[in-house]
């Protein structure tokens, strides 16, 4: 069972200028996945720095809402360093590389919304409202999940043309 090269010109129905490949499209995940860990890696960093300055603002509820944003801080650093396994697997045509960050995705996003969901709860029970830090946490975490369904598809698409025998690499060079 050898590899099948897919010649560059093979690539998903496209006009124009949008032409993206198997191969582009998971590395435009692994990237994006990388920023946006980033940024939500930051802004739950920057919420436990202003929770932890004033807990007299969330009375009871300190620590459950400290607990749900250090855990959404902690899978997106986990995400950080599976999404650069997950460059290292498409480089490398892997596939054992990108099954983890493939099930980690679905299992963090399933464990973020959750932790959004009860910060927000909890915060809710103090001020008897949802604030506008709950309504642009939730609009974030929507906009996301589409998008990252969306980078689980190109991931997915790469994985499968992997184990079907596709190869993205040059032939090597043969001398007589």
């Amino acid at each position: 069972m050898g590899f099948r090269r897919v010649a560059p010109v093979v690539r998903v129905r496209g006009r124009g200028w949008l032409r993206l490949d198997a191969r582009h499209a998971a590395l435009t995940a692994a990237l994006y996945t990388i920023v946006v860990s980033a940024v939500v890696a930051a802004l739950c960093g920057w919420r436990l720095l202003v929770n932890g300055r004033h807990p007299h603002h969330l009375q009871d509820v300190y620590y459950g809402v400290q607990i749900a944003y250090l855990a959404t801080l902690c899978t997106h650093l986990a995400l950080i360093v599976l999404s650069c396994f997950l460059i290292v697997g498409i480089s490398q045509e892997r596939a054992g590389l990108l099954s983890p960050w493939v099930v980690a995705s679905i299992a963090f996003m399933a464990l973020e919304a959750v932790c959004c969901v009860y910060s927000n709860v909890l915060r809710d029970h103090i001020n008897k409202r949802f604030d506008t830090i709950c309504k642009v946490e939730m609009s974030f975490f929507t906009a996301r999940v589409f998008i990252n369904i969306l980078a689980l598809w190109g991931v997915l698409k790469f994985y499968r043309n992997l184990r079907a025998g596709f190869t993205y690499k040059d032939p090597e060079a043969i001398e007589l």
